[in-house]
C-alpha cells in the first residue's frame, strides 16, 4: 500500500499549482559596467538591446515604461556619453531603424486587436463542442449502465449471484468483465471461496489487464497463499507491471517460481518490463529464479553453450520492446563492468550465458525484421560488433551464430544476387575462424546451417564456396559429415550441372554405400547429366548403359532426354536423330524436353523447314509445345540464323501477344537477347538500342546477357571503353551480376583496338573479383598475355623465333592443371564467331591460340609441339578428331614452313569435320551421293548446285580460314597442276554449298593472271567479283579521305565491307591491269591474234569481261606502290 501511495502522490504533485514567475522589466547592469571603461566592458551584445528589454518586460500592449532614475531621449541612447563618437553615430542610425520597426509592430498589434472578436467566436464554438461531447459521453455511459443493470437483473432472475457468476466464468464470452465484477461484489465475503476467486482472476485477466489492475490485485490479495494458482500469480504480476510497480512484481514472482514453472506464472511479462528499464541486476535475479523453477525436463544438446531452446516462450513480450539492440548493448556494458564478479560466481555466469543465448536471437530477429531493418551495411556492422563484444566478454556465441546465419538465409531478400558483402558469409567466416581456434571439439557450426549455406551458394553457382563448405563439413564432422542423404543428392545434382564429374562420382559412391535406398533413377540420371553438360557423348552413353546393366532399372523419359541432350550439346545431329528414334521405339512417351534439344539443334543451323516439321510432330503427339517459351524462342533463333531478321521479330511479337492472352508462360528475356545479339554482332547499335527500348516498354526484364549484347554492339563499332563502363558502372548500379563473358567481351575489344594495357587491367579486375572462368574468358586472357609478350619481344628486338612465350605457356599450364573440362558445361554464351562443337572448345582452342602466336614469330617447331600436346589432351584417342580452328592454326604454321603435304593432310581433316557441322536433318534422313565437281567455274549449273545444297545456310562459310591457307599452299607451288587443283578445290566447295571468302577469290584470280591464264582470270573476276564492284571515287586535291585497307581509291566506306562481301580488291585490278596492258602491247607488236575466233586477245577480253576492262581503263593513275610495281615495269 505504501508503494501505491507514493505513486499516487507522485501523480498528484503535478496537479498542484505552482506560483507564476514574473520577469523583471529591466535587467540590472552587471557590476563590471560601473567599474570599467566602455571599451573594456565584457557584457553580451543583447544586454544593451532595447528590443530585448521590451520582450523581457512582457509589456507589448502599451508604450514602454521607464524606471525611476533613468531618462530616455526621443532618439537618444541609454547612457550615450559612454560611447565614442563614431560608435554613437552608428547606434543612433540603428536605433532609428528600431523605432520604425516598433511602429510597424504597433500597427500589427492593432490589427490583431481588431481580430479578437472572431477569436472569441471560435472559443465559444469550441466550448460548445466540448460541452456537447461531454453530454454525449454522459448519455453513452448512462445507456451502458442501464444495459449492465438490465443484464444483471436478467441473470439474477434465474439463479443466485454465486451460481450466475460461475455460469459466466465458464462461458466462452470474455467481454463481460464488468458484469462478473458486479456479481462478485454481490456475493458475501464468507461465500467467496478460493476457487471462485482464482477462476474470477483468470477471467478478468483474459483481456486487457491495465483496465482491471486494481480489482485484480484486490482479488489476488484475498486468495490465501496456499490456494494461489500459476495463473493467479501471472495475473497479479501483470497488474503490478502495468502499474510500473516492478519491485512488487519481482517479489511476487520469486514466490511464484518456488511453486510453479516460470513459463506459466508471468516471467515473460516481468522480463519485458525490467529489460526495458535496463535493470540488469533485477533481470538476472528474476531469470535465475525462473531457471531454478520446476521447468519441464530438457536434455541439453550443447552443455558447453547453455542454450535452452525450450525457454523460447519466455521471450514473447521481450520481442516487442522497441530498440532491443540498444538494450543489448546496455547489458553487455553491464557484463563488462561486473565481469570479474560474474566469472567468479559460477551460478551467475551460467545464468548470464543462458540469458544471452535467449536474448540475442530476439535482438537479431528484430534487427532483421523489414519494419526495423536499415541498410545492409549498418546491419553487418551491428552484428559483427555484437559478436565481437560477446567474444571479448567470453560469452557464448555458438547458438547465436547458428540462429543469426540461418535466419539470414531464410529471408527472401538474401536469396537473390547482390554485389554487396554477404552478411551471412561474413558471419560464417568469423564463426568458422573462432571454431578452428577454440580447442573445444564441440564448438563447431551446426550441420543444418552448413547445409543451408551450401544450397544458398549453390543457387548462384559459387563452386569454390560450395567446395569450401563441403570441406568444412569434413573438417568439423569427419565421417559423420553426411548423416542424411538429401545433402548428398543436392551436391550430386549441383556438381552435375557444372560438369564436375569427379565430384559427382565421389558423392555418388558415398550415397551408394551409406544410403542405398536413395539409389533411384533421379539420382542415377545425374551421372548421365554431368557428361551431357560436358558435351561428352561417349561418357554419357556409358553411364546411360549402367542404368539397366548395373542397377537393373529401366530408363524413363528423363534419362532418355538427358542422353539426347548430350548429342545436341556435342552438335551431333546424326546421333541426336538416332537417339530420338530410339526413344520412340522404346515405348516411352516423349515430352516437351524431348523435342527441345532437337529444336535447338535445328535452330542453330537455320533449318526452318526441319524445325517446323519437328514442331508439327510434337503437336501431333499432343505435347504442349506451343506453351513452351523456350521452344518458341528457338523459332526466333531459326529465323535469325537463316537470315530473316524481319521474320524473327514478327515471331517475337507474336510471343508477346500469346503471353498477354495467357497462352504462353515464362520470361521473354531470352528471346529479346537473341534479337539484340544478332544486331550487335553486325555492329548495328541503333537497332540494338531500339530493341532494348522495346524490351523495357513491354516490361520484359533484362538480365546479364542483355547487357552483354549491348556491350558487344559497342565493341563491334570500336567503343570498347563505353562497353567497359557498362560493366563497371551500369551493371553494378543495377545490381546485375558480372560474368566472365562480360570480361571476355571487353578484353577482346581492347585487343582489337590495340589497347593492351587496358586489356591487362580488365583481366586483373576479373581475377581480383574471383569471377569464374569460361573458355571465352580464358582465350581472351591468353590472347591479352600473348600480345603483351609479343609486343615486349618486338620492343627488345629479339629476333630468335624460338624464344618461348613464357607467360602464355605458364598461364596455359595452370589451366591444364585445373578441371578445365567443366568449362564446357558453363551456361554462358560463347564469344568466338567460329563454328565449333562444344567438346572441342577447350582445351584445343587454347592450343590453337598459342600456335597462332608462335606462327607470328615463325616458331614452326614449337607450333608442332603445341599441336601434339593438344592431341594428348583428347578424352578418347580412338575417336579424336582435331577441331577446325586448331587445324587452321597448324595449317598456317605448316604453310610458313613450306610443308605443303602436311597442309593437305590438315585440309582433308578439316573438310571431314565441316561435313558433320553443316549437316541438316534432311541430309540425315535422305542422304545424297557425293557430287562431282564442275570442270569450269563459269558453268551456270555450278551456281544452281551451290544454292540448292542442303547444308546449313548459316554455316556455309565454315571453311573460310582453312580454304584460304590450302589455296595459298597450292598457289605457292610452281607445278601447273597445283593451280588446276586449286580450281578444282574451289569448284568442289561451291558444288557442295560452301562459300569462298573474298580474299581467297582475289588471290586465286591474281595467280591465274600471273601464271598466264588471262582469259580464266578475267572471266572469273567478271563472274564472281565485278557484281560487287562499287566503282572508283572522284579524287579531289583538297579533300583527304581515308582509304579502306585493300580497296584503295574505291567508293567504299569501312561500314560497307562485311565478312560476306565479294568484290575485287585493288591489287587484283592492278594485276589484271598489268596483264591487260601487256596484251595491248602484244597487239601493237602483232601478237595475240586468235585465228579460230577471229579476234585479238584484247577484243576477246572486252567481250567476255566488259566490266573488268572498264574498271581497268578508268582506274586512277596515282603512281602508288602497287602501280609502280606492276604497271610501270
Amino acid at each position: 500500500m505504501l508503494e501505491r501511495a507514493t505513486t499516487c502522490l507522485e501523480t498528484g504533485r503535478h496537479l498542484l499549482r505552482t506560483p507564476i514567475q514574473y520577469s523583471r522589466g529591466r535587467r540590472t547592469p552587471p557590476p563590471s559596467f560601473w567599474h570599467h571603461g566602455a571599451s573594456d566592458l565584457n557584457t553580451p551584445i543583447w544586454w544593451a538591446s532595447t528590443e530585448t528589454a521590451e520582450c523581457a518586460n512582457g509589456d507589448n500592449s502599451g508604450e514602454r515604461k521607464t524606471q525611476s532614475g533613468t531618462s530616455i531621449r526621443g532618439n537618444g541612447l541609454f547612457l550615450d556619453f559612454l560611447y565614442p563618437a563614431k560608435a554613437s553615430a552608428l547606434l543612433q542610425r540603428l536605433n532609428a531603424s528600431g523605432i520604425d520597426a516598433r511602429r510597424r509592430s504597433r500597427i500589427e498589434r492593432h490589427k490583431t486587436e481588431d481580430a479578437i472578436p472572431a477569436t472569441r467566436r471560435n472559443l465559444r464554438a469550441e466550448r460548445l463542442y466540448i460541452h456537447e461531447a461531454k453530454a454525449t459521453e454522459r448519455r453513452r455511459m448512462e445507456a451502458r449502465e442501464a444495459e449492465f443493470q438490465e443484464e444483471m437483473e436478467e441473470r439474477l432472475k434465474r439463479d443466485t449471484a454465486e451460481n450466475a457468476l460461475y455460469t459466466l466464468l465458464r462461458s466462452e464470452d470474455t467481454s463481460k468483465q464488468e458484469i462478473a465484477w458486479r456479481m462478485y461484489s454481490l456475493i458475501d465475503e464468507s461465500s467467496r471461496t478460493s476457487d471462485l476467486k482464482v477462476t474470477l482472476l483468470q477471467y478478468l485477466s483474459s483481456e486487457t489487464v491495465s483496465l482491471e489492475t486494481s480489482r485484480i490485485i484486490q482479488i489476488f490479495d484475498a486468495i490465501p497463499t496456499e490456494d494461489r494458482h500459476a495463473s493467479s500469480y501471472r495475473a497479479a504480476i501483470s497488474a503490478y507491471v502495468a502499474l510500473r510497480m516492478s519491485s512488487s512484481a519481482v517479489r511476487l514472482h520469486e514466490e511464484a517460481v518456488s511453486k510453479f514453472s516460470g513459463l506459466t506464472c508471468g516471467t515473460d511479462v516481468l522480463l519485458a518490463r525490467i529489460i526495458e528499464d535496463d535493470q540488469w541486476d533485477v533481470t538476472l535475479q528474476v531469470f535465475r529464479n525462473f531457471v531454478a523453477s520446476p521447468l519441464p525436463h530438457y536434455v541439453q544438446t550443447h552443455p558447453f553453450d547453455c542454450y535452452r531452446p525450450d525457454l523460447k516462450a519466455v521471450w514473447k513480450f521481450v520481442a516487442h520492446i522497441p530498440d532491443l539492440s540498444v538494450h543489448l548493448l546496455s547489458l553487455l556494458q553491464y557484463a563488462e563492468e561486473h565481469h570479474d564478479q560474474l566469472q567468479t560466481e559460477r551460478e551467475s555466469s551460467e545464468v548470464l550465458r543462458t540469458f544471452i543465448n535467449g536474448f540475442v536471437p530476439e535482438v537479431v530477429e528484430q534487427v532483421l525484421t523489414p519494419s526495423h531493418a536499415s541498410d545492409e551495411g549498418h546491419i553487418l556492422q551491428l552484428l559483427l560488433g555484437l559478436f565481437r563484444d560477446l567474444e571479448a566478454l567470453n560469452l557464448p556465441r555458438a547458438s547465436s551464430y547458428d540462429f543469426t546465419i540461418q535466419r539470414l538465409l531464410s529471408l527472401p531478400r538474401y536469396h537473390g544476387y547482390t554485389n554487396q558483402r554477404k552478411i551471412f558469409q561474413e558471419l560464417y567466416n568469423k564463426y568458422k575462424e573462432e571454431c578452428i581456434q577454440d580447442p573445444n571439439p564441440f564448438l563447431r557450426p551446426a550441420k543444418a546451417m552448413i547445409n543451408k549455406m551450401i544450397r544458398q551458394h549453390g543457387g548462384h553457382g559459387s563452386i569454390k564456396v560450395v567446395d569450401g563448405l563441403v570441406e568444412d563439413l569434413h573438417t568439423f564432422y569427419g565421417d559423420q559429415a553426411f548423416t542424411l542423404g538429401h545433402t548428398l543428392i543436392y551436391l550430386i545434382q549441383f556438381y552435375a550441372d557444372h560438369g564436375l564429374a569427379d565430384q559427382v562420382h565421389e558423392h555418388f559412391n558415398v550415397i551408394h554405400e551409406r544410403f542405398p535406398n536413395h539409389i533411384n533413377l533421379p539420382t542415377i540420371s545425374s551421372l548421365v547429366y554431368v557428361y551431357a553438360r560436358r558435351a561428352d557423348v561417349q561418357g554419357a552413353t556409358q553411364q546411360f548403359e549402367r542404368i539397366s546393366k548395373e542397377f537393373g532399372l529401366v530408363p524413363n523419359i528423363v534419362c532418355w532426354n538427358i542422353l539426347l541432350y548430350a548429342y545436341t550439346r556435342a552438335d551431333d545431329i546424326d546421333g541426336g536423330l538416332a537417339c530420338f528414334n530410339s526413344i520412340l521405339e522404346s515405348g516411352v512417351a516423349p515430352d516437351v524436353k524431348t523435342f527441345g534439344p532437337l529444336l535447338d539443334l535445328c535452330a542453330a543451323r537455320g533449318d526452318i523447314e526441319a524445325f517446323e516439321a519437328l514442331y508439327s510432330k510434337a503437336e501431333q503427339l499432343k505435347i504442349p509445345i506451343r506453351e513452351d517459351v523456350r521452344a518458341r524462342a528457338s523459332y526466333v533463333l531459326a529465323f535469325l540464323e537463316f537470315g530473316d531478321v524481319d521474320g524473327a521479330e514478327a515471331v517475337a511479337l507474336g510471343m508477346v501477344k500469346s503471353r498477354q492472352a495467357g497462352q504462353l508462360q515464362g520470361s521473354l528475356t531470352h528471346t529479346w537477347n537473341l534479337l539484340i545479339t544478332h544486331y550487335a554482332l553486325n555492329g548495328d547499335v541503333a537497332n540494338s538500342r531500339r530493341l532494348y527500348r522495346q524490351m523495357i516498354e513491354l516490361k520484359i526484364s533484362p538480365n546479364p546477357w542483355t547487357y552483354a549484347a549491348l556491350m558487344r554492339s559497342m565493341v563491334e563499332v570500336g567503343q570498347t571503353n563505353a562497353a567497359y563502363k557498362i560493366l563497371r558502372v551500369t551493371m553494378v548500379r543495377n545490381n546485375v551480376r558480372v560474368h566472365a563473358f562480360h570480361y571476355a567481351i571487353v578484353i577482346s575489344g581492347f585487343i582489337r583496338e590495340r589497347q593492351y594495357e587496358h586489356a591487362a587491367l580488365a583481366q586483373k579486375r576479373m581475377e581480383t573479383r574471383n569471377v569464374r572462368q569460361t573458355g571465352s574468358s580464358r582465350q581472351a586472357a591468353l590472347l591479352a598475355i600473348g600480345m603483351k609478350e609479343l609486343r615486349k619481344l618486338q620492343q627488345e628486338r629479339v629476333a630468335d623465333p624460338l624464344t618461348r612465350l613464357v607467360d602464355v605457356e605458364e598461364a596455359l599450364r595452370s589451366i591444364l592443371f585445373e578441371n578445365y573440362e567443366s568449362e564446357v558445361a558453363n551456361r554462358e554464351p560463347r564469344l568466338s564467331k567460329s563454328i565449333e562443337s562444344r567438346e572441342h572448345s577447350v582445351p584445343h582452342g587454347y592450343f590453337g591460340l598459342l600456335i597462332l602466336l608462335y606462327s607470328a614469330r615463325g616458331a614452326y617447331a614449337i607450333c608442332k609441339e603445341m599441336f601434339e600436346a593438344s592431341s594428348l589432351q583428347a578424352v578418347s584417342e580412338e575417336r579424336y578428331a582435331p577441331p577446325i580452328q586448331l587445324l587452321t592454326a597448324i595449317m598456317e604454321a605448316h604453310l610458313q614452313a613450306g610443308e605443303y603435304d602436311e597442309v593437305e593432310k590438315c585440309w582433308k581433316l578439316a573438310c571431314t569435320q565441316a561435313e558433320k557441322l553443316v549437316k541438316t536433318v534432311q541430309q540425315v534422313i535422305d542422304p545424297q551421293p557425293p557430287k562431282e565437281a564442275f570442270s569450269s567455274l563459269l558453268d551456270p549449273a555450278l551456281k544452281e548446285s551451290n544454292e540448292s545444297a542442303r547444308i546449313a545456310a548459316n554455316r556455309r562459310h565454315i571453311l573460310y580460314g582453312a580454304t584460304k591457307i590450302y589455296i595459298r599452299s597450292l598457289l605457292d607451288q610452281e607445278d601447273p597442276r597445283k593451280l588446276q587443283e586449286a580450281q578444282r578445290t574451289i569448284s568442289h566447295l561451291l558444288t557442295n554449298g560452301y562459300v569462298v571468302d573474298n580474299l581467297t577469290w582475289n588471290e586465286f584470280i591474281q595467280m591465274l593472271a600471273r601464271r598466264g591464264r588471262i582469259v580464266d582470270a578475267f572471266s572469273a573476276c567478271e563472274h564472281y567479283l565485278m557484281p560487287g564492284f562499287p566503282g572508283w571515287r572522284t579524287l579531289q586535291p583538297y579533300y583527304v579521305r581515308r582509304n579502306v585497307r585493300g580497296f584503295v581509291w574505291m567508293e567504299l566506306r569501312s561500314r560497307d565491307i562485311s565478312r560476306k562481301s565479294i568484290l575485287p580488291r585493288y591489287k587484283t585490278l592492278v594485276v589484271l591491269a598489268a596483264a591487260y596492258s601487256q596484251i595491248k602491247k602484244d597487239e601493237v607488236n602483232g601478237r595475240g591474234y586468235n585465228e579460230e575466233i577471229g579476234q585479238w586477245a584484247r577484243e576477246v577480253l572486252e567481250t567476255i569481261s566488259p566490266l573488268t576492262v572498264r574498271a581497268i581503263e578508268t582506274m586512277p593513275r596515282t603512281g602508288d606502290t602497287l602501280q609502280s610495281r606492276y604497271l610501270e615495269n
